[in-house]
């Protein structure tokens, strides 16, 4: 029986990618760099990753990463406060709370996360966020999960990993955990997780709440 719930944050709580969009676009601009896609098209570059996105663009000869990641931080943090949650993840987690279930964030974002989280009044229902300032390997590593086990005593067999990218899933599927996709846009059709759902409702039903 799942009794933990571990939450990504960004595009699984959080309405995030906007924000990505923008940023990255302005970043492009900052650098002298024309983007040849729609914003649709750069939001599926994002959903992989950022420096995915940077790399696809092929302007390694008009910027480093380095000093495009940081235009692109720039605008993100001007604006961070701004991103809406999910509606139906928020009820998700106040839900699973209500019932007795422990819920967890794991984020690649920084300490920033937990002033989102206050910002769409809902840090109170988790019992540690795992943010970037823990020095682990990215997702799908494991490591970071497997500590967060090991900090809560939590058993990782309890646990289901939920976000809206195959590495989230497969992190906890990597630390013996349950892995879940939430893949609203069906972008990835042949992801190698235990749930792939467009809903994340469904969660309710698998943790039984």
């Amino acid at each position: 029986m799942i009794q933990n719930l571990i939450f990504d944050l960004d595009g699984t709580i959080v309405n995030s990618y906007p924000l990505f969009v923008e940023s990255f676009i302005a970043a492009c601009e900052k650098n002298g760099i024309d983007v040849p896609y729609d914003r649709d098209t750069v939001f599926r570059m994002l959903k992989i990753t950022v420096p995915d996105a940077y790399r696809k663009m092929d302007v390694e000869h008009k910027t480093t990463y380095e000093k495009f990641y940081d235009d692109y931080v720039s605008t993100y943090s001007e604006h961070y406060t701004e991103q809406p949650g999910f509606a139906q993840t928020i009820d998700l987690i106040k839900k699973a709370q209500a019932a007795g279930k422990k819920n967890f964030i794991y984020t690649h974002t920084g300490p920033i996360a937990k002033e989102i989280l206050a910002n769409i009044g809902i840090l109170d229902c988790f019992e540690f966020v795992l943010d970037a300032s823990y020095p682990f390997p990215m997702k799908p590593a494991p490591d970071a999960l497997l500590f967060l086990a090991e900090h809560c005593g939590l058993d990782p067999k309890t646990c289901l990993m939920i976000g809206d990218r195959p590495i989230d899933a497969l992190a906890g599927m990597n630390a013996g955990m349950v892995g879940f996709l939430w893949d609203e846009d069906d972008l990835y059709p042949d992801a190698k997780v235990d749930y792939r759902c467009k809903d994340i409702t469904e969660v309710a039903k698998i943790v039984g709440i």
